[in-house]
């Protein structure tokens, strides 16, 4: 049985469409006027500058409250061994493991894993999370320039706000340092830069770079 042509009307695929959006769009002539950004351009500029100020109030209330955070970290891991010591004998291989009940066993288990805070491994943890927060502040803050300047077509813009996905990314991977809203913000960065690199985005800044080269 022949499927001519139904196979000529069929629908094209995710892949196809994704294809053609990024194959390279033909220029328009120039007319020697200015080039005014897009609708798609504008949204992007305010989608990546919108991630790019999430990202510094993040990192910044983290570097402001990394004290007060650390101190209640400190203390509620000072109870927990308190509770261990007064149940179970102590932490570590002190820890006295119950046959029954379960519950009892799996407690006393965990502390088997709890060892002594030190000077230096607070003083650790308080620089690593002021080292992870302040890159967290510089990716907004590459993100939030990177989008200010998609809108006037920079060079660099495009690849600023990426820098600042990989970042994020990268951050996220090794530190597990993400929530709702660093998520949420990676996620327009993306369609931030997807915008300006398909479309009438697209035509946008190659237009821009034609007649720089022109």
């Amino acid at each position: 049985m022949s499927f001519g042509s139904g196979d000529a009307r069929k629908r094209p695929g995710l892949f196809d469409s994704f294809k053609a959006a990024m194959s390279p769009v033909e220029l328009p002539p120039d007319d020697g006027k200015p080039i005014e950004p897009p609708r798609v351009v504008l949204v992007a500029t305010v989608m990546a500058m919108l991630a790019g100020i999430v990202f510094i109030l993040i990192g910044g209330y983290s570097i402001a409250t990394t004290d007060q955070a650390l101190d209640n970290a400190v203390a509620n891991y000072n109870a927990a061994i308190s509770d261990c010591t007064q149940k179970y004998g102590g932490i570590g291989d002190a820890v006295v493991v119950p046959t029954a009940p379960a519950e009892d066993v799996t407690a006393a288990q965990t502390c088997q894993q709890y060892t002594p805070l030190t000077d230096e491994t607070i003083s650790s943890a308080k620089t690593n999370n002021v080292m992870i927060s302040a890159i967290v502040v510089l990716i907004g803050l590459i993100a939030t320039v990177g989008g200010w300047f998609l809108r006037k077509g920079a060079k660099f813009s495009r690849l600023a706000v990426g820098l600042a996905v990989v970042l994020s990314v990268v951050v996220t991977m090794l530190f597990q340092a993400s929530n709702l809203f660093t998520l949420v913000g990676t996620l327009l960065m993306i369609v931030a830069v997807m915008l300006c690199y398909i479309g009438k985005g697209a035509v946008y800044f190659g237009r821009l770079k034609a007649r720089r080269a022109g």
